[in-house]
């Protein structure tokens, strides 16, 4: 299926039912964009580890355009724990099983689908049993994206996770003892107005052209929009 085929389903959904879960990180380097200093001293600010060396805080979340729903955030220690490198299958599975169900479950909406890109830890038949287990039947069905979608068809994917990032960066300096809470009330008081936003840019609203991002218009010729009719 292609992405503007994906989409053409999607817009004919009520973005309410329309979800969508990914994963992410925060490196314990990030720093704040914007400083504050005196005149005529050097703007700087200081970052106490590369990126390559500083510890890595994984991070599940799921959204709809109306809330986000309550993330689950893995340590290093976590990591060591589980005997892991970075996020797997089992962890996706415990963040349904333990956060994820009971929050939807409690949205009372029925007919909600889950929409995810194509990593190899996503198994829609898997995950949708994971639900139904967990006791959360409103979940009716579990969509994958077509490959490299995830730039253009996904909320979460450079857009919500820039601004929760962003959010995080507010709360710096971050410490072990800061770092997990601070993520966690970034994601938690993410606007919702902002996450509707995230879906229109997505091009998931009714009488959205599909082909409105396509890295080659030219070349491709896709059929532009109707337009709709104006009565007299």
């Amino acid at each position: 299926m292609s992405i503007a085929s994906m989409r053409r389903e999607l817009m004919r959904m009520p973005k309410r039912k329309l979800l969508f879960l990914d994963e992410t990180y925060v490196r314990m380097s990030i720093h704040p964009t914007h400083t504050i200093v005196a005149p005529g001293y050097t703007r700087y600010v200081v970052a106490h580890d590369t990126d390559a060396h500083a510890a890595r805080y994984d991070m599940i979340a799921c959204v709809s355009a109306e809330r986000v729903f309550p993330p689950m955030i893995f340590t290093p220690k976590d990591r060591v724990d589980w005997q892991v490198k970075g996020i797997r299958k089992r962890m996706l599975h415990a963040y349904i099983e333990d956060v994820l169900a009971q929050a939807i479950e409690a949205v009372d909406e029925f007919g909600l689908v889950l929409i995810m890109d194509r990593s190899s830890i996503h198994n829609p038949a898997e995950m949708l049993e994971e639900f139904q287990e967990a006791g959360c039947g409103i979940i009716s069905e579990v969509r994958l994206m077509p490959a490299y979608a995830g730039k253009r068809l996904n909320p979460l994917d450079n857009s919500i996770f820039h601004d929760w990032k962003e959010a995080v960066r507010a709360s710096c300096p971050l410490t072990e003892d800061t770092i997990v809470s601070a993520m966690a009330n970034a994601w938690n008081n993410l606007p919702a107005k902002n996450l509707w936003a995230h879906y229109h840019h997505c091009a998931l609203m009714c009488g959205v052209d599909p082909y409105r991002d396509c890295p080659d218009p030219l070349t491709h010729r896709h059929p532009k929009p109707k337009k709709p009719a104006i009565k007299p």
